[in-house]
């Protein structure tokens, strides 16, 4: 955003923002003041849009620009049950207090980013970064905590966060040996043994290397005629008055093979949605419903979850997932030895999501790794059960579109959330030195 969209006054108040910010207060700017014909900085959310805002999104609105970001992005990703039909993933049970510890000079900490090297509090408060809300949790305390877009009890879209749960789901029903990650994924859809499908194994799903053609890219996004596009259409993701849709589960099934399965890491939505289909017909539940009962019903989240679905009725599982900033945090915690749920999944779970060591699928994957490198500033080393990365000191981290985050240091007890609407991920490079600050915990004996 340049001075001459902006205009003295915004320009004056984005200031007042910045200056504030040392006291942990972001001053929004009221819709008065915020023209119709600009770019919203993201501060016109922490006080509710107007009448006129939300009309001029709802009037405006096309799945194609939900990759646009700007003043749509802002809005939906805050909204999106009112374009998509959802299901609703109940709270339950006692709410998990995160108690405050504020670390001092958590916002002081500085990365190299596209903006310069800067620290985070003048991130958080740059109109290029529309980072909407942070928080960082260690050994389950409050340490940091900031909303410069968005309000405490608003549910915002995780995008690709989402796929973490179909990838604990399907390790915690091999763990209960319900699931056999060796074999064909169409020995238990049988419906896709006459597809591209047939021959690929649930494990090599579940790790991103289906082999299929569905690579997760804008120009395959944009193309109802390649395999993520399609699904992407089915989903009503993306529409167009030229194309009728395939419905969901035919878009996965005219998916073609690319290559031999797993050999290369390819990051692929269709991959989890077909997880999300494996967890339905093994459970005998809806996909939405099977993560209500043996995830979000058990982390003590403050609020409900909300779940899209397809114009078909099928879950979104790869990104269409919403809930407060918190309840974030806290499926986070399950990763931690503070957070740890023994109900929810097994140390053997968690130690197969977390092996280190070097898998020849992820490392095949050149580009991929040396992307990951670049945005998180150190190269991973692996990446399983649908995390983007993992690094030599067990760290994990996922990546959500337009700057969602989600990063875990189980050797420190820490766990970062970001909710964002930006297209730089300058966010990204501060998760590694945000947790280096924070000292490795002693394992405990027992």
């Amino acid at each position: 955003m340049t001075a001459k969209i902006l205009g003295p006054k915004l320009l004056s108040l984005l200031l007042l923002n910045i200056l504030m910010l040392g006291a942990g207060v972001v001053a929004p700017l009221s819709h008065a003041e915020v023209s119709t014909k600009t770019v919203w900085p993201v501060s016109v959310a922490t006080e509710g849009f107007s009448s006129d805002q939300r009309a001029q999104v709802l009037n405006q609105y096309a799945p194609a620009k939900l990759a646009a970001g700007e003043n749509q992005a802002l809005y939906s990703y805050l909204h999106m049950a009112e374009f998509f039909p959802h299901h609703i993933l109940a709270r339950s049970g006692k709410i998990k207090e995160l108690r405050s510890n504020t670390v001092p000079n958590l916002g002081e900490v500085k990365a190299e980013t596209a903006l310069g090297e800067i620290s985070l509090n003048e991130l958080l408060v740059h109109p290029s970064s529309r980072v909407q809300g942070i928080l960082i949790l260690h050994k389950g305390n409050v340490a940091f905590e900031r909303y410069p877009g968005m309000r405490t009890t608003d549910s915002h879209l995780w995008w690709s966060i989402a796929k973490l749960f179909a990838g604990l789901s399907i390790e915690i029903l091999m763990d209960e040996g319900k699931i056999d990650g060796s074999r064909d994924i169409a020995d238990y859809l049988p419906e896709f043994k006459q597809s591209a499908w047939l021959g690929v194994s649930v494990e090599s799903v579940l790790n991103m290397a289906s082999g299929m053609d569905a690579l997760d890219s804008p120009q395959a996004y944009a193309d109802p005629g390649l395999g993520i596009g399609g699904l992407s259409y089915a989903e009503g993701i993306l529409s167009s008055p030229t194309h009728t849709p395939l419905g969901h589960n035919q878009a996965l099934s005219k998916i073609p093979r690319l290559q031999t399965p797993g050999r290369v890491y390819q990051y692929s939505s269709a991959n989890t949605n077909m997880l999300a289909l494996l967890i339905e017909r093994v459970s005998g539940k809806p996909y939405a419903e099977f993560i209500e009962d043996r995830i979000w019903s058990r982390i003590g989240a403050e609020g409900d979850g909300l779940m899209g679905l397809s114009p078909d009725g099928h879950a979104i599982a790869h990104g269409m997932y919403s809930s407060r900033l918190r309840d974030l945090g806290r499926f986070g915690l399950l990763f931690t030895p503070t957070g740890y749920n023994a109900s929810v999944f097994s140390t053997h779970v968690m130690s197969r999501i977390s092996r280190t060591h070097e898998n020849q699928h992820y490392q095949n994957a050149v580009e991929a790794v040396k992307r990951a490198g670049n945005l998180l500033g150190e190269k991973p080393v692996n990446a399983l059960a649908q995390w983007d990365a993992l690094f030599a000191d067990g760290d994990l981290f996922k990546s959500g579109f337009d700057g969602q985050a989600l990063y875990i240091s189980p050797a420190r007890d820490v766990v970062i959330a970001v909710f964002s609407t930006s297209k730089d991920k300058s966010i990204y490079r501060y998760l590694r030195e945000i947790a280096s600050q924070f000292p490795i915990q002693k394992k405990s004996k027992n």
